[in-house]
């Protein structure tokens, strides 16, 4: 098992969660009570897949981060 910090978006406040080998992203988002939320090792990285395996990406202590989903989509254009 390993220890991490979630750090949610907005809020600054850690989260410390205890994770088992095979946790998903959706699995820590889920316990949290942050489904509309993504999780990434930092705001430079791209962020976990809702199936991705973040036991194996993490190390024992690390903090992560949950950012809200962002909406994708093409901007309107004014005049069209």
């Amino acid at each position: 098992m390993k220890q991490i910090v979630v750090i949610v978006a907005g809020t600054g406040q850690p989260r410390d969660l205890r994770i088992e080998p095979g946790t998903t992203a959706r699995d820590i988002l889920s316990e949290l009570g942050l489904q509309d939320y993504v999780l990434s090792k930092d705001s430079a990285q791209h962020p976990f897949g809702a199936n991705e395996n973040v036991y194996t990406e993490v190390d024992d202590g690390e903090k992560i981060y949950a950012a809200p989903k962002a909406d994708v989509g093409r901007a309107a254009v004014a005049g069209r």
